[in-house]
């Protein structure tokens, strides 16, 4: 994004932060090509994340299958934390004049502080032996609460506060693929995983390039090639 666009948008971050409550996390990305992270972040503390935290791997999906061409947002889809807490997630897709994102708005609403008032109004009228049973899985304290009725959805994202852990998921969800060691890959097929990897939007993350190289036990000089390679075909 420009920089008249990311100073625009981050008074938007800090509006909606504080329009809509503490319960709101509302982050702006600048998506550039090779370091793709957060400029401008509200109600922080719900993560844990930081100006400068890695763009998510939903993120980094929406962006490699070009979600955007025939959509402008992404609503109520759940993500997980680093601290295990589950929250319900929307991204809106900043675009520019040729249609293609430059950043993106995400909101998360962490639901955790009504889940307990729920169940201290259920426990006014239940035992708390009906309550665990029937609304929330036991020991109720060592687990997040689910809401009442109906199972929770599984997340569709796990969040991280550090580019490496970002890294890590989208190369091991790869490795995962594919029946061959990766001592064992011929050079096609190093050019095929390595393609997978930029799919997936890996290497726009600072450090991705280092990582693969050490996975791999190959020279960086190497990635490269097989990067280039692919792009080509």
């Amino acid at each position: 994004m420009t920089e008249e666009m990311i100073r625009r948008y981050s008074v938007l971050v800090d509006f909606l932060g504080q329009a809509l409550g503490p319960d709101y996390e509302v982050t702006l990305y600048d998506l550039e090509p090779e370091n793709s992270t957060i400029v401008a972040i509200a109600n922080g503390r719900i993560s844990g994340r930081t100006v400068g935290s890695p763009l998510t791997s939903t993120g980094q999906k929406l962006l490699s299958q070009k979600q955007y061409q025939d959509r402008d947002y992404n609503l109520n889809y759940t993500s997980l934390l680093s601290s295990g807490k589950v929250v319900r997630s929307s991204t809106l897709f900043i675009k520019d004049n040729d249609g293609v994102p430059a950043g993106l708005l995400c909101i998360n609403f962490d639901d955790s502080r009504f889940h307990a008032l729920s169940d201290s109004i259920l426990k006014l009228i239940h035992p708390d032996d009906f309550v665990h049973h029937h609304y929330f899985p036991v020991p109720a304290q060592a687990q997040p609460a689910v809401r009442p009725g109906r199972p929770g959805d599984p997340p569709s994202e796990n969040i991280y506060n550090d580019v490496g852990g970002m890294v890590k998921e989208i190369f091991d969800e790869v490795a995962g693929t594919i029946s061959v060691p990766l001592d064992r890959l011929t050079q096609d097929e190093r050019t095929q995983f390595i393609a997978q990897l930029n799919e997936r939007g890996m290497f726009r993350l600072k450090g991705a390039v280092q990582y693969a190289t050490e996975r791999l036990a190959c020279s960086q000089a190497s990635v490269y090639r097989y990067l280039s390679k692919a792009k080509k075909e």
